[in-house]
Formats: C-alpha cells, sequence, structure tokens
C-alpha cells in the first residue's frame, strides 16, 4: 500500500510506503515495482548495474524519481546511455547506493557515508532531509534487503564528469573510478 502526505505548511508530499512483513519483496523487485522509480529500475536492468544489489545486502538506496532524472540535460544521459559498458552509468548508480540499513531517523548520524562507487555522500537534517543536496521525496521503503529513500535530484559523483556534445559524438574528460563491490565498500567502512 502506497500513501502520499500532504503537509499542512504546503512542503512537498512524501511518498511512504508502509508494507507487512511477509508481502515484502527484494530491492530490485521492490524499486522495479514502484512506479516512480521506473527509470531507476530501467536503467539498473539495462546497465547490468542489478548485479551490484544481487551481492547480499541489506542496502540502503537513494533512488531518483522519474521526474529528477528529466533533469538530467539530454546530452549527458545520453552520453551514459551510449557507452557500450555504460561504465560512468554504473558508477552514478553505485553512488546512489550505501551499505547498511540506514532509516530516515539514521541518516544524519552516518554521514559523511561511503557509497559502493567509493565515494562519500552527505546526509543532513537541515531544512529537510537532504542527501548531498537532493531532497527525500519517499522515505523508508523496506524490502528484504535493505531500504529505499526516493530522491528529487539525480545524485552525481564528483569524479564523474558531465558529458558534452562535440559535433553529433559525446565525450567525457575522464573514465569514472572502478565500482566497489559491497564487500569491498563494507572492508572500507570498517577501516575508517
Amino acid at each position: 500500500m502506497v500513501a502520499a502526505l500532504q503537509r499542512a505548511d504546503s512542503a512537498p508530499a512524501v511518498l511512504e510506503r508502509r508494507i507487512i512483513m511477509s508481502e515484502r519483496t527484494n530491492l530490485i523487485d521492490t524499486i522495479a515495482g514502484t512506479d516512480i522509480f521506473s527509470a531507476f529500475a530501467r536503467m539498473m536492468r539495462t546497465s547490468k548495474a542489478n548485479e551490484i544489489l544481487s551481492g547480499g545486502g541489506p542496502f540502503t538506496v537513494f533512488v531518483p524519481t522519474n521526474d529528477a532524472w528529466g533533469k538530467i540535460p539530454d546530452a549527458q544521459m545520453n552520453g551514459w546511455l551510449s557507452e557500450t559498458d555504460q561504465t560512468r552509468l554504473n558508477h552514478v548508480l553505485a553512488y546512489h547506493i550505501v551499505p547498511g540499513k540506514l532509516f530516515a531517523s539514521d541518516l544524519e548520524r552516518a554521514s559523511p557515508a561511503m557509497s559502493l562507487s567509493g565515494q562519500e555522500i552527505t546526509l543532513t537534517d537541515k531544512g529537510g532531509l537532504k542527501v548531498n543536496t537532493s531532497g527525500l521525496q519517499a522515505r523508508n521503503i523496506e524490502a528484504t534487503d535493505g531500504i529505499i529513500h526516493g530522491l528529487d535530484t539525480v545524485l552525481t559523483p564528483p569524479a564523474i564528469p558531465a558529458a558534452t556534445a562535440v559535433g553529433s559524438a559525446v565525450t567525457a574528460t575522464a573514465p569514472a573510478p572502478p565500482v566497489m563491490t559491497a564487500a569491498e565498500s563494507l572492508a572500507t567502512r570498517k577501516l575508517s
């Protein structure tokens, strides 16, 4: 069951999904079954980034809504999608995944958090819950292997250069760093 909550102060609605324990599915299926996350689910599937979430868990996934993906410039999106192995897209998607299960009430205490891309994300609760500068549009969507929070903006890792159109070709200035496995990310987190 999905319910949208409209705050009295006219702030954006926050989506919260409550599921009976026996109805829960894994992160991949939960994301795919939530309409506002269909673009993220499609990119995870076509880029084979779903393999990141298949390695156990638990994970916290910060999923940009379909509207958030619409804010990405066409040239940048086309650059990510047109790569044969979609390395940069995989890196962007991995930047949205953190090892461990972080409910909204845990986010600020967990900051900074190391994403599976190997880069930190900042979690704050100043003027509303934020991941870097992206606001939470949905929170605490539980799955059997983690939790999902919806974002109003796509997180772009600092090492991912924006693709730029040059004539009809899309180029980038540097390759994306490799995506960490879940085990590597957990090991790094324990060392710090």
